[in-house]
């Protein structure tokens, strides 16, 4: 039947629906002049640890397999995230670390949208279409699809780089994530924009 065909097709492209990302502000130090990250350390701040170390996992490898950047995770360094600590900056530049990145969730939050049921009009056969056929013909290609009300969730997530010894900020970017259906798609869409933008800036190489 025609409307299963359009029923499946509606289906189709829900399901083929996923999340995205996309940067809202960022905002870079002029003044920075030394270059590319080499050697970077990860840090997630959540209140969950479990999701904190999942993500600062998943963020430094990554960031690591796209670009020539040594990122390890905090969690991995036995470490805290305050970089404002001089013990945390001493002990990160001793062990090679140039760079510090810093990702916190900002807000997340829910909203929800009625959309009315609408009547469609399944088109033509030919030169002579239902348009010149009487109503009662054309009605039977007629259809409605019911009124249906759909949530949209987005998360805004903050991100600092801080070189390393000084501890000061060269760069920072808020992004929002549309709709992440999981953890590892959150952080995924972060990576790849934060990825982006850190090249595009001068703080990360060129891919080789």
């Amino acid at each position: 039947m025609q409307l299963d065909r359009w029923a499946c097709a509606g289906v189709a492209l829900l399901l083929a629906a996923c999340a995205s990302t996309h940067l809202r502000s960022e905002w870079r130090d002029a003044q920075d002049a030394a270059g590319p990250v080499r050697k970077m350390a990860v840090f997630v701040a959540a209140q969950d640890s479990r999701v904190c170390r999942f993500a600062e996992d998943q963020l430094a490898l990554n960031l690591s397999a796209r670009n020539r950047v040594d990122a390890r995770a905090g969690n991995r360094l036995g470490l805290g995230a305050d970089v404002s600590t001089p013990a945390l900056r001493d002990k990160l530049s001793r062990e090679g670390f140039d760079g510090a990145l810093l990702a916190r969730l900002v807000s997340r939050d829910t909203s929800t949208q009625y959309h009315p049921p609408q009547t469609n009009w399944v088109g033509g056969w030919g030169g002579w279409g239902p348009g010149y056929r009487s109503f009662y013909s054309y009605y039977p290609y007629a259809y409605t699809t019911p009124g249906y009300t759909t949530l949209t969730t987005r998360v805004v997530v903050e991100v600092l780089l801080y070189r390393l010894p000084e501890g000061k900020m060269v760069w920072n970017a808020v992004t929002e994530t549309v709709d992440p259906r999981s953890s590892a798609e959150l952080v995924e869409g972060l990576e790849g924009v934060v990825d982006d933008s850190l090249r595009k800036q001068g703080l990360l190489l060129p891919r080789s």
